[in-house]
């Protein structure tokens, strides 16, 4: 575990200049303050498949040497999309900035991914943010709240292979009780990713809409979570 990003997680959902810089759309979340948003199909397999077991065999003498396993393609993440969903975005890589979790610097154009959790193709869990809009613009994550169960998300490496993820969970947490350390570490209400599923963890402002401002920005009480499990 690396303290300082989980030490960050507490500022991450308290101050949040997080995602919540932004204005209500006359095309916004039609949902009522306060509804939760449904939990899509959630099958998280917690049963692992039998080992199957071999009767040892004597290694000739001549034997081939052993091929190493390939590493997982370390180059850097390129782009995230969605078509369905509007989101067809470069990636903008991000970290710690004064002891938080950072937002992408270009609020309108990139999804941000946090470098310093698991990169994907890795057999982790990674974890990304974008805005839902920013100083009265519409940002990449503006309709994530709409994703449905089997939607696919596709990250596309630089100069490497593209991963597909199918999303399966779909939650709406308020703000002060939003799980992070579970979602990062890849535990949903309770159940732990199973081991040699990866996930994508995307996360954005959304529900409820405070202003705070005279000239309508405010900020958001809830965060959307979509989880999506790597299908190729």
């Amino acid at each position: 575990m690396k303290v300082l990003p989980y030490m960050a997680i507490f500022t991450f959902v308290a101050g949040l200049s997080l995602l919540v810089v932004g204005y209500a759309f006359s095309n916004s979340d039609p949902q009522a303050p306060g509804t939760p948003v449904p939990v899509l199909g959630f099958d998280i397999r917690t049963t692992e498949p039998p080992t199957e077991t071999s009767t040892p065999t004597a290694s000739p003498t001549n034997a081939p040497t052993a091929t190493p396993t390939p590493l997982p393609f370390d180059g850097k993440v390129a782009n995230m999309a969605l078509p369905g969903l509007g989101i067809d975005h470069p990636i903008e890589e991000i970290g710690i900035t004064n002891n938080q979790l950072d937002t992408p610097k270009d609020g309108v154009g990139k999804v941000g991914w946090y470098y310093i959790y698991d990169k994907p193709g890795w057999g982790g869990n990674a974890l990304f943010a974008a805005h839902v809009n920013y100083n009265f613009k519409q940002g990449p994550f503006a309709n994530l709240y709409k994703a449905k169960e089997k939607d696919q998300v596709t990250i596309q490496m630089l100069d490497g292979p593209a991963y597909v993820y199918e999303v399966f969970y779909l939650k709406r947490y308020d703000v002060n009780t939003i799980p992070m350390g579970d979602l990062i570490d890849g535990v949903l209400d309770g159940v732990r990713r199973p081991e040699g599923e990866e996930w994508i963890t995307l996360i954005t402002c959304g529900g409820r809409f405070q202003q705070t401002q005279e000239n309508g920005l405010g900020e958001y009480l809830d965060r959307d979570v979509v989880v999506a499990r790597r299908i190729q």
